[in-house]
């Protein structure tokens, strides 16, 4: 059998991370939708403030995050203000939730926002925490040829590792489409990276332009486009 020069090239690219392969963890689900702000007399940390200060009680998603754009697409920039993401452990837990919680919070807040989807949120290195408010970028990615998502879930592993080796780690994660949206996405996932503080993923960006690779010589199993750059806020987290 003879092998094109891309597919040799994803073939040792797999068999170099094979001894080392992880099984990817189920992960969480995240419901987002972008969202516009409707009262002209407020602006995005007044929307903030006002969100942390709602009622919660065990319906709540367990965890809440908005994510502002820094640098986006011309797209988003202009229909949108910012984005709501809510965290749940399991497809269960979160129609549990909210068909428990209903329409408690529904129109106290001064948005109005698209159709959510849900992604399975698949976290590369969940011991890093973050602060209340940091910086993200976001890339949407797609397998090449001959990939899967298993061996994109153990080529972000590797990536990190070497990151964390080299004095930089960031909390990376996997979003999957699962729910809503398009039926048909022009991309497979989306490769996010959270910033401990806005200083850590700022000097994750300088070491890249001064050169620095995670993984050099050997072809990764996606592509990926130009980040999306996010101030996030954490509004909410039920284990704090």
């Amino acid at each position: 059998m003879r092998l094109s020069l891309p597919s040799f090239l994803l073939f040792i690219s797999s068999a170099l991370f094979a001894q080392e392969s992880m099984r990817m963890p189920p992960g969480s689900l995240v419901r987002q939708s972008l969202c516009k702000i409707t009262n002209d007399n407020l602006d995005y940390p007044d929307v903030v403030e006002l969100a942390r200060n709602l009622p919660r009680d065990e319906n709540s998603p367990a965890g809440i995050q908005f994510r502002r754009p820094i640098f986006a697409s011309p797209e988003f920039m202009e229909n949108w203000d910012f984005m709501v993401a809510l965290y749940y452990p399991s497809w269960s837990d979160m129609v549990k939730r909210r068909i428990a919680d209903g329409n408690s919070n529904r129109g106290k807040l001064p948005i109005s926002c698209n159709s959510p989807v849900v992604v399975r949120n698949v976290a590369v290195n969940p011991g890093v925490s973050i602060s209340d408010q940091t910086m993200m970028t976001t890339r949407q990615c797609s397998l090449n040829s001959g990939a899967n998502m298993s061996g994109a879930y153990n080529f972000a592993v590797k990536m990190s590792q070497n990151w964390t080796e080299a004095g930089n780690s960031l909390l990376t994660q996997l979003w999957i489409p699962g729910a809503g949206g398009p039926l048909r996405n022009d991309f497979d996932f989306v490769y996010a990276q959270v910033g401990p503080t806005r200083e850590v993923l700022l000097e994750r960006l300088d070491m890249v332009r001064n050169g620095f690779r995670a993984v050099t010589n050997v072809p990764g199993p996606v592509s990926c486009d130009r980040p999306t750059l996010w101030s996030t806020w954490r509004i909410h987290n039920e284990n704090q």
